[in-house]
């Protein structure tokens, strides 16, 4: 038995009009909750909204945590939305914990009539700064699939299959606003050298190997190419390989394909903290002659 409680427990509350905390409470002061009955009254839903951002992966969507401070959080209060919220402008997301942010739960008359109001809800929130998974989460509720309600535990990966998730992957990056921080190749170049900074491109856990049995990705002097892993980038839980290929986009080359690159220095330690835009390597381009 799971005695714990469960993070969709605002769901229950909603439509059985029973406080299941206070309940709790008076459980553990030995209170009788004999007289204790549901009224099932209307439908609700709730959204977790976790700082994460789509990727792929060979041939998969992964999502990714994406921890950093939040530089704008728009949350508007409605009597048909209750809100379980860490996110707030000026916010710092962690990256020792778990990536949920907030939990949006919608109370309707009916399940139609509360993803509707949800869907509207969630054109009403801004979160600027860090990447949410907001922009699925609306492109769920617009599902015929999902308003048809039928569907069971293979729904997302079906889901994803039939979604672009390159214009997914954008819409997410867009609605972060990560544009107006963006990187662009002159930031990167250390006066009076060829050298190129590194930057983080989140807060997390820097590794240099995969475990403190294992060697190095790299280490100095080493001549690597742009598909080569740096280091682990570790982010609630979860380990992300660190290349020079993620940080180019379309348009935006950082680090050209063709060009090969010398580690010249390697800034941090195992198991050191860094923040969005930290200082991770240096590396010099190299010819192949």
């Amino acid at each position: 038995m799971n005695t714990r409680l469960q993070v969709e427990h605002p769901v229950t509350e909603l439509v059985s009009g029973i406080d299941i905390v206070s309940a709790q409470f008076r459980i553990a002061a030995g209170e009788s909750i004999a007289d204790l009955e549901p009224h099932p009254q209307g439908y609700a839903i709730e959204v977790r909204i976790n700082a994460e951002k789509a990727v792929i992966k060979g041939d998969n969507v992964e999502f990714v945590p994406t921890p950093g401070t939040i530089t704008n959080c728009v949350m508007p209060k409605h009597d048909h939305i209750e809100l379980i919220s860490m996110a707030a402008t000026g916010k710092q997301v962690s990256p020792f914990y778990d990536s949920m942010v907030a939990q949006v739960i919608c109370y309707g008359t009916d399940r139609d009539d509360t993803i509707r109001k949800l869907r509207t809800y969630l054109d009403e929130v801004t979160i600027t700064g860090i990447c949410t998974n907001i922009p699925m989460l609306k492109r769920i509720l617009d599902d015929k699939v999902f308003q048809d309600g039928v569907y069971d535990t293979t729904y997302l990966p079906k889901f994803l299959e039939r979604t672009d998730v390159n214009s997914l992957i954008k819409e997410i990056e867009d609605a972060a606003e990560l544009s107006a921080t963006a990187v662009d190749a002159r930031t990167l170049k250390i006066e009076g050298s060829d050298e190129l900074k590194v930057l983080s491109p989140t807060t997390s856990i820097f590794y240099t190997a995969s475990s403190p049995t294992e060697p190095a990705f790299v280490k100095e002097g080493d001549v690597i190419e742009i598909g080569q892993t740096l280091c682990l980038m570790e982010a609630m839980k979860m380990f992300t390989p660190l290349t020079l290929k993620q940080f180019n986009r379309p348009g935006a080359e950082l680090y050209p394909a063709t060009q090969k690159y010398r580690i010249s220095r390697i800034m941090n330690s195992d198991g050191q903290q860094v923040n969005q835009g930290d200082l991770l390597f240096v590396v010099k381009p190299v010819s192949d002659s």
